[in-house]
């Protein structure tokens, strides 16, 4: 089992649909996925095209011990999906001190049988700081830093980078919502590459309207719009993904 963790310091910066789209582009080229949002937002159902959200999830596998077997969905892409669950402030807490004082709870959980030898796993993280993103690092082979190219993106990176040298697996950082016409982005991928060097991905994600329009569809990217720029830069990250998990 491979486990792909996807981060960012701050919101906005589209960790969900990327999430999906190489959940997606995986499945394509053969791989066996599962897609788990560790993000109690539970909206991930909502991009997919499912007109209800679940109720049960991850949350409730932590918490109840609720099989997995019951909690997990086949997508129409063909990556099984575990959604987080609808929960409520005072389970939320209960959560974050069973992550802090009982890790092992999640470990536990991706040993299940579900999660089998050749499964490549994605989860879909808060933003960081939240306790979810140490717990699962601590556990993931590969963390995918989202960055969009704003101020307050660029700022989080001396934040989280002294966590990522904790983190069991190698962290690369990737730009999204990126647009080569504007100034100032192409300042801050300038300013990115010299701070990050080689953790920077050397391609980027354009601001595409159409991801927008398909979400609000109901319809994947590569269905609704399969000549966009957006969907040329997803097939060329897991393409690089692919290789890089081996």
């Amino acid at each position: 089992m491979i486990i792909i963790a996807l981060v960012s310091p701050t919101g906005g910066a589209g960790r969900t649909s990327l999430a999906i789209s190489v959940a997606t582009q995986l499945s394509m080229l053969g791989r066996h996925v599962t897609l788990v949002q560790a993000d109690p937002a539970n909206n991930i159902e909502f991009q997919l095209g499912y007109p209800s959200r679940s109720i049960r999830g991850l949350g409730h596998a932590l918490l109840h011990q609720a099989p997995l077997e019951q909690l997990l969905k086949t997508s129409t892409a063909g990556f099984k999906l575990l959604p987080f669950g609808d929960i409520d402030v005072a389970q939320q807490v209960a959560i974050d001190r069973l992550l802090m004082e009982e890790p092992q709870r999640l470990t536990s959980l991706f040993q299940e049988k579900e999660f089998a030898d050749d499964t490549i796993v994605i989860i879909d993280l808060p933003r960081w700081p939240a306790a979810w993103c140490q717990k699962i690092m601590a556990l993931s082979d590969l963390n995918l830093i989202a960055l969009i190219p704003d101020s307050a993106s660029i700022l989080g990176i001396d934040t989280l980078l002294p966590h990522l040298l904790e983190s069991r697996g190698a962290s690369y950082f990737l730009m999204n919502r990126f647009d080569s016409a504007k100034v100032l982005h192409l300042d801050l991928w300038t300013l990115c590459k010299m701070k990050l060097s080689h953790r920077l991905l050397p391609f980027y994600l354009h601001e595409d309207q159409a991801l927008a329009e398909s979400l609000a569809a109901g319809l994947a990217l590569a269905d609704y719009a399969p000549r966009s720029q957006l969907v040329e830069d997803q097939q060329k990250l897991c393409n690089w993904i692919d290789a890089e998990i081996g």
